[in-house]
C-alpha cells in the first residue's frame, strides 16, 4: 500500500443580507478527548480544544496534543476561512519535526507539508478547488450540513484534503448506527475512501450527539503520528463532561504559548 495513502488523517454559499446583522459576540468554550490504541486500549495521547465562537460558528480553533503524562508536543491552530469546511490550519508536531498546513487565500488555496529532517517546504496551490471540498475540522461542518440526508439513509460524496499528499481525494460518508454514548442518543458515520482504494483502507467511524450534533467518539486512522512516523489507530472519547461552555482568553494565550516536547519519554 502506498505509504502516503496509509497517511490519510480527518461548501455551502451564503446570500448577502439586505440589511447588516449585528455582530454577535464572542464567546470561549473548550473540550478535551483521549485516544486510546484501537488494539491495546492503551492511552497513547490526549487532545484539548481551545475555541473561540461567534455565535456557533468557531473562528479559531487551538488544539494541543499531549502526551499520557500531561505535556504538550504537537500544537494546532485552525482558522475561519471564506469557504466554511476547509478552514486554514497549521500543524506542528515536535517529536517527529513535522509541520503540515492549509493556507485558504482570497484567490488561492495552498497546501504544504514540511516531513523530518527536510529544511525545505513543499507547497502545491490547487489547480481547482472542488465544491464539496473539506477540510481537517471542516469535517463537522459538513456533518451538519449534510445531516437530514445522512440520518435519512443517503450516502454523501466529497473530497477532502490530504496533506501529506499536497492533493484531495474522493471520500463518502453515510451514517452506520444509532444507539447510545455517555448515556446520550448517538448517530454514527463512516468516512471511507471512495472507489477501489476504499476496499483496500479501513474507514473512520464517527459519532455524534444527535441532539447537539457535538462529537462524542472518533475510532480509525488518526492525524496524529506515533513515535516512528506512523498514523495511531485510535479511539477518541470526547465525554459530555469534558466539555466547557465557558473558557476564556487565557486559555487560548497558553495553549499557543505552550512549549512543546521533543519525547514524551522525558
Amino acid at each position: 500500500m502506498n505509504s502516503r495513502i496509509a497517511r490519510i488523517s480527518v461548501l455551502v454559499a451564503f446570500a448577502l443580507p439586505v440589511f447588516a446583522e449585528s455582530p454577535q459576540p464572542t464567546t470561549y468554550a473548550s473540550y478535551s478527548g483521549n485516544a486510546f490504541d484501537l488494539d491495546t486500549e492503551k492511552l497513547v495521547y490526549a487532545e484539548v480544544h481551545q475555541l473561540v465562537l461567534e455565535g456557533d460558528e468557531v473562528l479559531e480553533r487551538w488544539v494541543s496534543y499531549r502526551c499520557p503524562n500531561g505535556r504538550a508536543f504537537a500544537r494546532k491552530r485552525v482558522q475561519r476561512s471564506r469557504l466554511p469546511a476547509v478552514p486554514s490550519f497549521t500543524l506542528d508536531d515536535r517529536r517527529l519535526d513535522y509541520s503540515e498546513g492549509l493556507e485558504v487565500g482570497s484567490d488561492k488555496v495552498e497546501v504544504y507539508v514540511r516531513e523530518a529532517g527536510e529544511k525545505a517546504v513543499e507547497r502545491e496551490a490547487l489547480a481547482e478547488v472542488p465544491p464539496n471540498l473539506v477540510a481537517d475540522a471542516g469535517f463537522d461542518v459538513f456533518v451538519r450540513d449534510n445531516w437530514d440526508a445522512l440520518v435519512a439513509g443517503e450516502t454523501v460524496r466529497f473530497d477532502f484534503l490530504v496533506p501529506s499528499r499536497l492533493d484531495f481525494l474522493g471520500f463518502k460518508v453515510r451514517q452506520t448506527g444509532e444507539g447510545q454514548i455517555y448515556e446520550r442518543p448517538a448517530r454514527t458515520f463512516r468516512l471511507a475512501l471512495g472507489g477501489v482504494i476504499g476496499l483496500l483502507v479501513s474507514g473512520i467511524d464517527v459519532s455524534y450527539d444527535a441532539d447537539s450534533r457535538a462529537i462524542l467518539r472518533f475510532s480509525g486512522l488518526s492525524n496524529v503520528r506515533d513515535p516512528e512516523g506512523d498514523n495511531y489507530v485510535v479511539r477518541i472519547d470526547f465525554p459530555p463532561e469534558a466539555r466547557k461552555v465557558e473558557s476564556g482568553p487565557d486559555a487560548m494565550v497558553a495553549a499557543r504559548e505552550e512549549e512543546l516536547v521533543s519525547s514524551c519519554e522525558a
